[in-house]
């Protein structure tokens, strides 16, 4: 089976990191516009002025550029100690939303930003290599799978599906009853953290598009629970009858499943 951690979407890893250091380049030419400025002022407070930007500017410079150092060393291990692992997760979070700006700056969609930390994310989460029991993990699919012409409600209950095959639920139910993981269906970003938080899963395989697997990888790295986001596909617009590929779900639980 083809690992998470192969060089699938290599190119994509490569856009987190490399606006990164594009904002670590802007940093730095807005450093030397503002020590251009300084050089207006008395000498006394320039002194002071440009002792102080000096050392600002060193500490930070050198912190993004360990930082973006841990990023690289956790994505090119497979099994990163788990301090670079740390420092890595913090990094990519603390440049995220200068990414997003940075990236509006040169042509970089919102989406490809969002699918390189998905990736990013995804590669340091495995490289953990970490296992769980079947029980432990959840599989949490997004309510647009559901065929809109379905009059089954599977958000209360999934096992409602009927398994028709006009969706990708049935798949899904299959592997759940393969492997004993626990399947939900979320009508949204809200209730699938309701439903997270009633599970109480210790690893989750989460599948959404690029906004909503961003926002819930965030949340769930904030309370520890890794999770592997894999990517619908969406043939008919955002929301309406997504589907998303079975084995990529099977590949992402048995990074996670002992």
């Amino acid at each position: 089976m083809k690992s998470m951690n192969s060089t699938d979407g290599k190119g994509k890893k490569r856009i987190f990191i490399l606006l990164g250091m594009v904002m670590m380049l802007c940093y730095f030419a807005i450093f030397g516009v503002i020590w251009l400025l300084m050089t207006t002022s008395s000498q006394e407070l320039r002194q002071v002025m440009m002792t102080g930007f000096a050392a600002l500017f060193v500490c930070t410079f050198l912190l993004m550029g360990a930082g973006l150092t841990f990023l690289v060393i956790g994505l090119l291990r497979r099994s990163a100690s788990p301090v670079v692992q740390k420092i890595g997760r913090n990094i990519v979070d603390f440049f995220y939303p200068m990414t997003m700006w940075v990236g509006r700056l040169f042509g970089v969609s919102k989406e490809e930003i969002e699918d390189s930390y998905i990736k990013i994310n995804n590669q340091m989460t495995v490289s953990q290599d970490r296992k769980y029991r079947p029980e432990e993990i959840l599989i949490l699919a997004p309510h647009c799978l559901q065929n809109t012409n379905c009059p089954h409600k599977i958000t209360i209950d999934v096992q409602n599906c009927h398994r028709c095959g006009k969706c990708s639920v049935a798949g899904l139910l299959d592997i759940a009853e393969e492997t004993g993981v626990n399947l939900v269906v979320a009508s949204g970003g809200t209730f699938a953290r309701k439903l997270a938080k009633e599970y109480q899963p210790k690893a989750i395989v989460a599948i959404a598009c690029e906004r909503d697997l961003t926002s819930g990888i965030k949340d769930m790295n904030a309370q520890h629970i890794p999770v592997v986001g894999v990517l619908n596909e969406r043939p008919n617009g955002p929301c309406y009858n997504t589907t998303v590929q079975i084995c990529k779900v099977r590949q992402a639980l048995a990074e996670f499943i002992e």
